[in-house]
């Protein structure tokens, strides 16, 4: 009789642990499955960056695990920009640029508060204003086509210009006409 009992009892014991286990999913009857289901979502957005020449705006495809409000995209994308290419193109940015914050108005309007160092940093030229501001530009509005222009700060204050060129004080849309 006790060996019976012992059997009955480590056989109940045996199977609420394993129910336990795949209940919460410290082990897997099919890890293939298990792989593909804690796999976050993937997103390919496209990077804008200079040609060698540095006349011209080239994409570069990157892909990034998404997240909840646009803001936060916003932000990740151009957190992304910032890194700079991975490939044969420039960066357009002054490595030692941060990025802020991000501030959404209910017209399509993002504006990006960037530091300092996008004016102190810049090479400056009227050629790599206009490239440096429509990196950022249409790196956001040709990934989020819900938004329609884009304003420069630069430590939470409009700026006049980023290099002594092109008009900062108003927001920008995009101008695909600098991509090749």
């Amino acid at each position: 009789m006790r060996w019976g009992t012992f059997v009955a009892g480590s056989v109940i014991v045996g199977c609420s642990c394993a129910y336990i286990l795949l209940r919460y999913g410290v082990i897997h009857i099919f890890p293939e499955r298990a792989k593909q289901s804690y796999q976050k979502p993937q997103s390919t957005i496209s990077l804008y960056f200079a040609d060698s020449q540095g006349e011209r705006l080239s994409a570069e495809q990157r892909v990034i695990t998404p997240v909840s409000s646009l803001e936060e995209r916003v932000a990740r994308t151009i957190e992304e920009l910032l890194k700079g290419p991975r490939g044969q193109l420039v960066h357009t940015i002054p490595w030692s640029t941060e990025l802020r914050s991000v501030r959404m108005e209910k017209d399509g309007v993002v504006w990006l508060d960037f530091s300092s160092s996008l004016v102190s940093a810049h090479p400056g030229g009227s050629s790599a204003e206009i490239i440096t501001i429509y990196s950022i530009v249409n790196t956001v509005l040709l990934n989020f086509k819900e938004l329609q222009k884009v304003g420069i700060l630069v430590e939470g204050r409009s700026i006049d210009t980023l290099a002594g060129h092109l008009d900062c004080s108003r927001p920008f849309a995009a101008d695909t006409s600098v991509i090749r």
